[in-house]
């Protein structure tokens, strides 16, 4: 009789994944960074919910190319602003509102650069690693990923756009 073994030994690591991108932002980056160190309600319209913190809120993500078809309700938390060199840089943490086993929890920076004298980039780095041990790597290295990364650029390109229009 052969012996099935479930258990999660000698199964694939699960590493962390990293996801980074940019947008730039056609506005000097000393008003986009007095907007970007405030409160966060440049993060405003694209939150469906806030909550009373103000810098909790719940907002609809997902990838572009989907048109809303693929989307999740996440909760966003920013952390305060801390000056770094040049750039300013924000914590940013986003897990989904439900079923948060299935999905995973995102955390990293938001940060803002000058580039030149009339623009500046603002830009997103973070981390996450797959939810449902080694299943969840397989399928988070076969789709889910490409998933990922493509609803990181659809948040980067709005956070960009929104911070631009509410100068």
């Amino acid at each position: 009789m052969a012996r099935v073994d479930v258990s999660d030994e000698g199964a694939e690591k699960r590493s962390p994944i990293f996801i980074q991108d940019f947008a730039d932002i056609a506005r000097p980056f000393d008003e986009v960074e007095s907007l970007f160190s405030g409160v966060s309600e440049w993060l405003s319209p694209l939150a469906s919910e806030a909550s009373e913190e103000g810098e909790a809120l719940r907002m609809r993500i997902g990838p572009g190319w989907s048109a809303g078809l693929v989307t999740r309700e996440v909760s966003v938390n920013l952390g305060p602003s801390r000056a770094r060199g040049d750039s300013v840089t924000r914590s940013l943490a986003w897990r989904a509102s439900e079923l948060q086993s299935l999905f995973p929890l995102l955390e990293g920076d938001l940060e803002l650069a000058p580039i030149g004298e009339d623009g500046c980039r603002i830009s997103v780095a973070v981390v996450y690693t797959p939810p449902l041990g080694s299943l969840g790597a397989r399928v988070d290295r076969a789709l889910l990923h490409r998933v990922a990364a493509s609803t990181v650029r659809s948040f980067i390109s709005k956070v960009a756009t929104n911070l631009e229009r509410t100068l």
